[in-house]
């Protein structure tokens, strides 16, 4: 049960955003057994910067923007593939101020054996042609002056480094409007020992389109 004073203590205390983030707690926002589901602090310190008038998030997975656009009375969508919405392809609505999303980072985590399930890409050069082609669907969902704001991470396979950040960084430099820099909390990397040099990885990024008045 979400704690009705949550929101209202953040609000007094927070302070603007800048490049560099981190949210040790995630709040009482969504269901905190979903893998890979992200504070909800973050959401709120989004909708209070940009006071959207409407928000989607696409792939909601455990449902933390859901509850935090209620607790701040702001209209909201989200759909999932555990819902039955493809949101990739099915019919989502538009005219978003604010459209969060929050995809699978390739294969590092598999959300479900669904073939649409962008965890199920198989090859990266496949996740990274669908990453692209749900930029654009979302970006042309938004309100002249709307944002999307996508939340991704980067990965290591087989003793490579994967920069899915830049991935998403260099999808639309023309309307690339800021990056900032998510501490992770919580995340295995933090609890395991490793021998030799090994750097973990133990950040993610937001990254801001603002789509054009124009």
């Amino acid at each position: 049960m979400r704690d009705p004073q949550a929101l209202a203590n953040y609000l007094r205390r927070r302070t603007p955003l800048t490049s560099v983030v981190s949210y040790p707690g995630r709040g009482p926002w969504g269901d905190n057994q979903y893998p890979g589901n992200c504070s909800g602090y973050m959401l709120i310190d989004l909708c209070a910067t940009y006071t959207p008038q409407s928000v989607l998030d696409p792939m909601e997975g455990g449902g933390t923007s859901r509850e935090v656009c209620a607790d701040m009375q702001i209209p909201y969508a989200g759909y999932d593939l555990h819902s039955g919405t493809d949101s990739l392809h099915d019919e989502i609505g538009s005219g978003y101020d604010l459209i969060f999303w929050h995809p699978p980072y390739h294969d590092m985590k598999i959300y479900s054996d669904d073939p649409r399930d962008l965890s199920q890409m198989g090859s990266l050069a496949m996740f990274q042609a669908m990453l692209r082609s749900g930029y654009r669907r979302f970006y042309e969902l938004l309100n002249p002056g709307g944002r999307l704001v996508i939340l991704m991470g980067d990965l290591r396979r087989r003793g490579r480094y994967e920069p899915l950040t830049i991935d998403v960084a260099r999808l639309d430099r023309a309307n690339l409007e800021g990056i900032i820099v998510k501490i992770q909390h919580n995340v295995s990397s933090n609890r395991t020992q490793y021998t030799g040099t090994f750097i973990p990885i133990l950040h993610e990024t937001l990254t801001i389109f603002r789509r054009r008045s124009d």
